[in-house]
């Protein structure tokens, strides 16, 4: 079984990398000197401005493979943010699936998010995930409703392919509904890009089970379900990239290395779906939020998918922000950037539902 992380790149791939940055640093330097005639659909602050522009122009020049040797594992970044938080770590293994979740705040709350980071498929979660965790646990405490998070650690493209990281998420869910015996009743599914992706792959898969996915039925309707900026299609014909951390083609990339020899379907991809699809939905989750921004490159894709559910069920929200860039509630913690819009309603989201 392949690790989590594909971090073992040649000698030739490290040396590359250093330049690959200085490159980026560069391109960067002269965006910021034509800063003050910036096109309309850049961010209006200039700061964000400059962090979306060097993070596009780094992550542009580097491989999957690169960027996972300098970004670690879910693992290593867990337990680095646990020991700078002074948070005691704990983890469950699936069984049988070689794979690992880690948990945030105490595992016996009432209420548990399973949590699905995003980065493409081909970049671990970090500590703005987990960090984003914590707020929502602490969004709750201040409502004194007790809420823990379990952040799931699955493989990356593309040293693994589809189906295998949907595989993972479903079998997370089979988990802790079967050996750590929580009701679904008790369970919220969360994601953001990538992972908010999955989270509509779950909910199809209870739906209608992946023909390579062993089915799960679950006794009750799940709690709850919330996908930031989910990656709602396959079609990479963005118009534009300039309020996103990752430029398009490296985005093409991404999608193409986590299909590897498959086809899109409508497990992995949601504009396959059709209304009829979602129909029954609201027996499967008794609420559903997506959040998106409004000018980030699969914005679109997005709305599309949200009119979809809209139309399937009487439980559906779709909270549009309006300043905020990709999945901002959790990149922008790693950025240092201020609560964001979308952060604040899925905050009061969840909370409302516990």
């Amino acid at each position: 079984m392949a690790m989590a992380s594909n971090s073992s790149i040649s000698l030739g791939q490290k040396l590359a990398i250093f330049p690959a940055v200085i490159l980026g640093l560069v391109k960067t330097i002269i965006a910021l000197i034509l800063a003050p005639f910036r096109g309309p659909n850049t961010p209006k602050s200039f700061k964000r401005h400059m962090s979306l522009t060097l993070g596009r122009n780094v992550i542009g020049l580097l491989s999957p493979q690169q960027m996972q040797f300098m970004r670690g594992s879910t693992e290593t970044n867990y337990m680095a943010w646990t020991q700078k938080h002074h948070v005691r770590p704990q983890s469950v293994s699936l069984p049988k699936q070689d794979t690992k979740a880690f948990w945030i705040g105490n595992p016996d709350a009432a209420t548990t998010i399973l949590y699905f980071h995003g980065g493409g498929w081909g970049m671990p979660g970090s500590s703005g995930h987990f960090s984003f965790a914590s707020a929502l646990i602490s969004t709750a405490a201040a409502s004194r409703k007790s809420l823990a998070v379990l952040v799931l650690q699955y493989d990356l493209a593309p040293a693994e392919r589809y189906p295998r990281q949907l595989t993972q998420c479903v079998e997370l869910l089979r988990y802790v509904v079967t050996d750590l015996h929580k009701s679904p009743s008790q369970i919220v599914l969360g994601g953001d890009s990538a992972g908010g992706n999955m989270v509509f792959g779950v909910l199809s898969h209870l739906l209608h089970p992946h023909p390579a996915i062993e089915p799960l039925r679950l006794s009750t309707t799940l709690r709850a379900s919330f996908a930031i900026s989910p990656i709602a299609s396959f079609d990479t014909n963005y118009a534009s990239d300039r309020q996103d951390p990752a430029p398009a083609s490296t985005i093409k990339v991404w999608l193409r290395n986590y299909l590897g020899g498959s086809t899109t379907d409508r497990w992995n991809d949601p504009s396959k779906t059709d209304v009829a699809w979602w129909s029954e939905v609201d027996k499967v989750a008794k609420g559903i939020l997506i959040t998106v921004a409004v000018n980030e490159m699969m914005a679109t894709d997005t709305q599309a998918l949200a009119a979809k559910l809209k139309a399937a069920s009487e439980n559906f929200t779709l909270f549009v922000a309006k300043d905020d860039f990709h999945a901002e509630p959790t990149i922008g913690i790693d950025l240092g950037f201020q609560e964001c819009e979308a952060s604040r309603a899925l905050k009061t989201w969840v909370v409302e539902r516990l």
